[in-house]
């Protein structure tokens, strides 16, 4: 569902605006803040300490980023559009909102949505100033309190606690990029965010699959922000099918989606997504073009963005992805998730002799781009000879480069006999995790003339 869509289903009851002094921003800018605030995990790493929800005027500005600054803390994410939601009509029914505020609220979201998100650089280096300037501000204030004290009590004032106060307020901002988690501290807000999803409440943090039953067996309750996932199998084994379902699935439940292909036509990637989305055989397309176009349209009014890139075999490389997710985000488009079909057919960064160090610099760049947009990324990888005959490929079936395992969070193996291909069936093995159980068998059922990769689950074990 697009963020505007879903900013127009908040509403609900509420009591009264309380007042707040004057923004220290400029209005068309603070607007830009706000968007950096609810929308870009990267800049609220750098700036959550810095950011008080009592530097903005309106209250429905300071409601939304008291909201994000809370999520971030338990969560470790800026929120989704529909996490908003969630947590603006919780507040609402309960009473947290004043009358009035849902209209300002939707307003405000509205325009952080819409706002670009470029020169993100230079909107942490305001914010550290402005930060900078109120940690002075207020070091200046208790000084004068200080030596006023000091004199009243004939006593000798200390100057270099002054020093200290000062060096400390200037200080603030250098470091925003380093910020720690400090581990003890934080005890309260990992206790309180189990205790939500415990009682169901949370807001799932993963990107689902499009399937309850596999987001039930991840981590995050689906694909992991920030992690990366690859799906392993031979030749010919659906490695791309699976990638474009799994992609198309996110952008249906309201994600929004960047698919990179380097082996598949874009056209043709679009032609298996219609089949799929459509109920329609490939060779189909054609014969059914107008009750295709009606579904696919259906089915756009309520979905995230799908966008596709096209490029060569072995020209594509990991910052190149990171320019292409930048490029949208100066656009004001934030992807959930990325799909690159696939790693073992893109170029490193800096090609080496070492096919080996090629390979793993491919899947390190892959991961960084993961963690540093904050993405759940999904690629795929061969498996090698041996692992293409065995009935069920593990972890050390991978081709060419151990490493692969190593680097990505999740890899899943795609197995098939030749029995289980004919009655349109395969399994998937959880061969390697990082952060949960490995050892998992899904069965699943497939009809790949109209480009399904999963039908249904036939059973787990």
């Amino acid at each position: 569902m697009t963020a505007a869509a879903v900013i127009a289903g908040i509403g609900g009851a509420a009591g009264s605006a309380s007042a707040a002094p004057p923004s220290p921003f400029d209005p068309d800018y603070e607007v830009k803040v706000v968007a950096h605030i609810l929308r870009d995990t990267h800049f609220m790493r750098q700036c959550d300490d810095l950011v008080d929800r009592e530097y903005f005027e309106s209250a429905s500005t300071r409601f939304l980023v008291g909201v994000a600054k809370n999520h971030f803390k338990k969560y470790g994410s800026a929120p989704d559009i529909r996490t908003l939601a969630i947590y603006i009509k919780k507040a609402s029914a309960t009473g947290r909102l004043k009358s009035g505020m849902i209209d300002d609220i939707k307003e405000t979201l509205g325009q952080a949505f819409r706002e670009s998100l470029g020169d993100v650089n230079y909107v942490v280096e305001q914010v550290s100033s402005f930060a900078r300037h109120k940690a002075l501000q207020s070091s200046i204030m208790r000084v004068i309190d200080d030596m006023e004290k000091a004199e009243k009590l004939g006593q000798d004032f200390d100057f270099s606690q002054a020093e200290k106060e000062f060096s400390k307020a200037l200080m603030i901002g250098t470091n925003d990029a380093n910020n720690g988690y400090d581990y003890f501290e934080s005890i309260s807000s990992r206790t309180e965010a189990r205790e939500e999803r415990k009682a169901g409440v949370a807001p799932d943090q993963g990107i689902t699959s499009g399937y309850p039953a596999i987001d039930t067996l991840l981590y995050h309750k689906g694909w992991g922000r920030g992690e990366m996932v690859l799906f392993m199998g031979p030749p010919k084994s659906g490695k791309s099918t699976a990638l474009g379902q799994f992609g198309i699935n996110a952008a249906l439940a309201g994600f929004d989606v960047l698919y990179v292909t380097l082996e598949v036509a874009d056209l043709i990637m679009a032609d298996r997504i219609d089949a799929t989305l459509a109920d329609t055989k490939v060779h189909e397309l054609t014969d059914k073009s107008g009750s295709v176009k009606d579904e696919i349209e259906k089915l756009a009014s309520s979905s995230g963005k799908f966008i596709i890139h096209q490029y060569p075999t072995g020209s594509f490389t990991p910052k190149q992805l990171c320019r292409l997710i930048e490029h949208y985000k100066a656009r004001g488009i934030v992807f959930d998730q990325v799909v690159v079909d696939y790693g073992d057919i893109m170029a490193p960064d800096f090609r080496s002799t070492d096919p080996i160090e090629n390979s793993k610099s491919i899947y390190v760049g892959l991961r960084a781009a993961a963690m540093t947009y904050d993405v759940a990324l999904l690629s795929a990888t061969q498996t090698n000879r041996d692992g293409a005959r065995n009935a069920t490929a593990g972890m050390t079936d991978v081709a060419e480069d151990f490493n692969k395992i190593r680097i990505a969070d999740l890899v899943i193996s795609i197995n098939k006999t030749e029995e289980e291909k004919a009655a349109g069936e395969a399994r998937l093995y959880f061969a390697a995790s990082r952060n949960q159980r490995s050892d998992i068998t899904v069965r699943i059922g497939q009809d790949l003339e109209k480009m399904k990769f999963l039908t249904k689950i036939l059973d787990i074990t």
